[in-house]
């Protein structure tokens, strides 16, 4: 049988790889919505699952703490890991103890304190609208607004509450129901991360029997290198932003105690945990928190913007790098393309998973990728060289 021109030599297997390689990528892009759907679904179904491997991950480096101490004596090396893990999960729920009992009576009173003030609140933001020389009578009429309707609204808003109640009582209970499955969701992911941690040992090595078998023994060492990487830049930015955080939640408290801002605990709170969201977090922690304070005090209010400008930019030019150092390095187009597109996609989680995808792909584009090119480069460059070299010693052969 004749041979087609080019199949002896191998040539075909590329044009066949690219040539699938371009149905499954036209196939992925038609149905994209499809896809993602599936892989959601997919995800929602394995939320436990991924949650226990994510609280594993961030108790990890503390397990392995008390693995070294107080436990580093002890001779039954998995006794000791079950021991530290156990430790850690105590000193876990001891912190968040100590942390909700002082946190969440405080944070009930401001509240609590804000609701009983609405009142006050109320007429000093009247007072705002008249400082400008306008009164409510005359906006309401630039609006030809019925305040008679809106008074009967207000005075029967109860009894329209109480109807909404009680004729939508199977939401309340899907509702509560809803509640229940997730704090349900969240104990299970609690106890697989335990499994995780418990059985770390036994799941890498797994994992490293894997990779030898399906990858070439040459490229261990790269491969290797590669996750020993993206687990450095992920640790790293987990811890520092927690660290971050706290350091920005500590100095916006210390600051409006001085000032005596009121509700400085939640208002320090709400913009502590708004900080880990990268880029757009803070800007709605100090945009809730001011519009909170400008209701009691503009000029609080005011102070309060003017110091959070202050925090952030220290925050952004001298706390963070000094945190972070050089794990990260990405330029800061690349992280706000990662932090939209991440957002669009996967919500709060593409948000806070923008930043290390975006400097694991940095890694992988300028340390990988591009080294490759530039060793592929040289290497032709050489052949180049060495041509002339070829072709001047045969001639001088003939002669």
């Amino acid at each position: 049988m004749r041979k087609i021109k080019g199949m002896e030599n191998g040539r075909w297997v590329p044009y066949t790889i690219a040539t699938c390689s371009a149905v499954i990528l036209y196939v992925i892009l038609t149905h994209f919505h499809n896809i993602f759907g599936a892989f959601s679904a997919m995800l929602g179904y394995a939320f436990p699952v991924v949650m226990g491997m994510i609280i594993a991950y961030v108790l990890d480096p503390l397990v392995h703490v008390f693995e070294g101490f107080p436990f580093g004596k002890v001779r039954n090396r998995h006794l000791a890991r079950n021991l530290s893990v156990a430790l850690s999960f105590v000193v876990l729920l001891v912190f968040m103890t100590i942390l909700m009992s002082e946190l969440i009576p405080q944070v009930v009173s401001s509240v609590l304190a804000f609701i009983d003030n609405m009142d006050g609140y109320i007429n000093q933001l009247l007072s705002i609208i008249n400082s400008f020389g306008l009164t409510v009578e005359e906006n309401v009429e630039g609006f030809d607004i019925d305040m008679s309707a809106v008074t009967t609204y207000s005075a029967n808003i109860l009894g329209t509450i109480s109807t909404f109640l009680r004729e939508n009582i199977p939401l309340v209970l899907s509702s509560s129901t809803s509640i229940g499955n997730h704090i349900f969701t969240w104990i299970i992911a609690i106890i697989l991360s335990i499994y995780f941690l418990v059985d770390r040992n036994v799941i890498i090595d797994g994992v490293k029997r894997f990779l030898k078998l399906v990858i070439p023994e040459e490229k261990h060492p790269s491969v290797s290198n590669f996750i020993s990487r993206c687990n450095s830049i992920i640790g790293k930015y987990v811890m520092y932003s927690m660290v971050d955080a706290l350091i920005v939640g500590i100095a916006n408290f210390i600051f409006m105690t001085i000032a005596q801002m009121p509700y400085a605990v939640l208002i320090s709170f709400v913009v502590g945990i708004t900080n880990l969201a990268p880029t757009f977090g803070p800007l709605v922690g100090a945009i809730v928190s001011a519009f909170i304070l400008l209701l009691a005090n503009p000029w609080k209010a005011l102070a309060f913007i003017i110091f959070t400008i202050i925090l952030q930019t220290v925050d952004g030019y001298v706390i963070k790098p000094k945190l972070f150092g050089g794990t990260l390095g990405v330029s800061s187009v690349v992280i706000l393309a990662f932090i939209i597109i991440g957002g669009r996609m996967f919500g709060v989680t593409g948000l806070l998973l923008a930043i290390p995808t975006a400097s694991i792909v940095n890694f992988v584009y300028h340390e990988i990728l591009l080294t490759r090119l530039e060793a592929r480069r040289r290497r032709h460059q050489a052949k180049v060289a060495e041509k002339p070299v070829i072709e001047d010693a045969a001639a001088e052969m003939a002669v």
